[in-house]
Parts: structure tokens; C-alpha cells; sequence
């Protein structure tokens, strides 16, 4: 609640209604990045566990739709330490302004307002002087994240922790992706970004790790530094232990209610569900893989 002293403080300053709903707006946003974890379903204390497990104490950490910076934020908590350094990337103008008005705050961090393709990744990291063995790198962009991933690692990118959201809808041993193209429109059909299969069989020739799925968020640790400390888990595996088994994934995942089915259906019926829900032909791939089975 605001105070009358604070309403009236804000009255004189931002005399429209509309900019003082938006300031209010802010100031709720900037309470809200003091909490260390926003992340959606723990990933952020996951992230944590997983680079003390290392002896990971310092970073650089790279988020690439980073959002509003706060809500739902993988990466926040480390930003917010003046130990960790990095760049945050968001391409929505308004979400662009919320992470300017809490990240302005971290001397330790770059900000870039820019659309991510495949094509401009790589540049887009080198302008900012992003080493290529880097902390953390965090994937967002619900749409084409894995041709996005696939550009920044054949450019010789190698983050030590590979956090990336793929589409829990889509189990074993289905391979999916968004296909990048540049006229390209995102359509709210629930399949955007790639399944598991998909997300591993490009980031492991890579020398990578599945280290975890954690819901919707895979996990992957370059190989050079897990030594025996992390297993590289089968995508079956991590993806029962990390989404279809979890007791709470269909509340927390309530939106596509009506899809959950597909996770125990065959993989041949499934396919043909989820065919469906493609609007056009040439923006996706999807088709059975011997990866999961």
C-alpha cells in the first residue's frame, strides 16, 4: 500500500494518471527484484546449487530474453552480487524499460535492447567483448531458441552452464524445434522453442552434459569442468525425473491442460497430435527420434 505522503509525492511529479499508474507500476517492480529468487519453479536456486557444487564463486552470466529482468528471472539473483558480471538482452521495448529501471542499479552489468536471431547472436555477444568460455548462459525467446543456440556454439561459444527453456509439452523421443525464418511470427499455439530431444542432441556434440531438467529449463555443464561431480543423464530419464513425474507440474503448468494426455500417449499418436497444432509447414521440424526412446 502507498502512503498519502508517497500518493501525493507522485501526483506532483507525474501529473497524468497514466504515468503515475506507470511509476507506481515501477516502484512495485524494483520492491520485487530485492527477493534474491524470482525464477518460475526454483530454476535460479537450482542454478545456485549447481556453480557451489562447482566451486563456481564468481561469473560472467549472459541472458538472452531476459524479460522484465525480475519476473520469472533464471539470472537475477545473480546479477544482483556484485561478484558476477554479464549482459542482459530483451527485444520488447516495455519490458526493455522495467529491466533498465532495477539493472541501471548493477554497475557489473551491460544492457541490450535488440531482437536475437541466429544470424546476429554471435555478433551481438562479441560487441558487448563476451569471452568465449563464459560463465552462464540463460535462452529465452519462445520462439526459435535452439537455432539460436546452435549459431552462438558453432561460432565457439562455450558457456560452462547451458540453461536453456525447452517445450515440456513434447516428450521423449519426439524432436522439435522452431525453425528460424525473417519473416517469422510467433503464434500462440503452445509450440514454440524445442523439445528436450531436440535441445540435446545439438548441445551434447558440443561437449556438454545433461546435467537436469528442471520443469521447463534443461540444464547442460561443459564437459571440461564436471569432472565426477555431474552425471549426464539419459533425456528420458531427466525428463521424467525433471517434468512428467513431478507432482505439481499440472498445476504449475495448468495452460495446456488439454495437451497433458500427450506425455502418455504413444509416441506415434502423439506425433500426430502435435502435427496438428502447427499451424504451416517449413517453421517447424518435428518427427520421432532414436534419442529417448
Amino acid at each position: 500500500m502507498f502512503s498519502e505522503a508517497l500518493d501525493e509525492r507522485i501526483r506532483r511529479l507525474f501529473p497524468s494518471r497514466k504515468t503515475i499508474n506507470k511509476a507506481r507500476s515501477m516502484v512495485r517492480h524494483h520492491r520485487r527484484a530485492q527477493k534474491e529468487d524470482r525464477s518460475f519453479a526454483g530454476e535460479y536456486a537450482h542454478l545456485k546449487y549447481l556453480v557451489s557444487k562447482l566451486g563456481i564463486s564468481r561469473g560472467f552470466v549472459v541472458d538472452i530474453g531476459a524479460s522484465d529482468g525480475v519476473n520469472f528471472s533464471c539470472t537475477l539473483g545473480f546479477f544482483r552480487k556484485p561478484e558476477w558480471s554479464g549482459l542482459a538482452v530483451e527485444y520488447d521495448k516495455n519490458k526493455f524499460a522495467a529491466l533498465t529501471f532495477v539493472y541501471s542499479e548493477f554497475t557489473n552489468t551491460q544492457l541490450a535492447l535488440s531482437r536475437v536471431t541466429p544470424n546476429t547472436a554471435p555478433k551481438l555477444l562479441q560487441a558487448h567483448d563476451v569471452p568465449e568460455q563464459f560463465t552462464l548462459l540463460n535462452l529465452d525467446i519462445d520462439s526459435y531458441d535452439l537455432p539460436v543456440m546452435a549459431s552462438l556454439l558453432e561460432f565457439g561459444y562455450r558457456p560452462e552452464i547451458i540453461t536453456i527453456e525447452i517445450n515440456e509439452l513434447i516428450p521423449p523421443p519426439i524432436y522439435f524445434t522452431v525453425e528460424y525464418s525473417d519473416d517469422f511470427e510467433f503464434v500462440d499455439n503452445g509450440l514454440a522453442g524445442c523439445s528436450l530431444v531436440a535441445a540435446a542432441e545439438t548441445i551434447k556434440p558440443y561437449g556438454y552434459r545433461l546435467e537436469s531438467l528442471q520443469y521447463n529449463n534443461a540444464m547442460f555443464v561443459l564437459d571440461d569442468i564436471c569432472g565426477d561431480l555431474i552425471e549426464d543423464l539419459d533425456v528420458k530419464t531427466a525428463y521424467d525425473e525433471g517434468f512428467r513425474n513431478k507432482p505439481d507440474r499440472a498445476e504449475l503448468f495448468h495452460w495446456h491442460v488439454d495437451m497433458d494426455s500427450v506425455l502418455n500417449d504413444t509416441p506415434e499418436n502423439a506425433l500426430i497430435r502435435l502435427a496438428e497444432r502447427c499451424p504451416k509447414r517449413g517453421e517447424y521440424t518435428l518427427r520421432l527420434s532414436d534419442t529417448g526412446n
